[in-house]
């Protein structure tokens, strides 16, 4: 299965939501989502000047992800916890935001739980651009 142009923006879309909710954004979550970017193929210029308007831009939609298969949402929430860890921690407004995700995608809260678990627990969880689980819906 591969992710349609409208889950890709969602995808997108949901990881400048997540490093905007503590309202700081980290150079290494920045240029993550630059990686992210490209690996979904947005231009560059337009990744920057969405990662640059992020915390000013008040047209900003939060509203919770639904992606049209699951497996994209699974993925989605992995990658988004990778990236939430770039900074070593998960900031519980990035938390709560990610639960709302899980939510409408009907995932539940066990299943969160135990990918936060198991990749919460790395201190340097992995973050190269292969270590993306998009890479396999693209």
């Amino acid at each position: 299965m591969k992710a349609s142009f409208m889950d890709r923006g969602k995808y997108y879309r949901g990881l400048l939501v997540l490093i905007g909710r503590d309202r700081v954004v980290d150079p290494r979550e920045h240029a993550l989502v630059l990686q992210f970017g490209k690996i979904l193929d947005f231009d560059e210029r337009f990744c920057e000047a969405a990662i640059a308007d992020l915390l000013d831009n008040e047209h900003i939609n939060e509203e919770p992800i639904l992606f049209d298969q699951s497996e994209i949402a699974e993925c989605f929430l992995r990658d988004a916890f990778r990236l939430a860890l770039a900074d070593n921690r998960i900031h519980s407004n990035e938390l709560s935001w990610l639960k709302t995700v899980a939510r409408s995608n009907k995932l539940t809260e066990a299943w969160l739980e135990a990918e936060y678990r198991r990749l919460g627990g790395e201190k340097n969880a992995e973050t190269s651009p292969e270590s993306f689980e998009i890479h396999r819906y693209l």
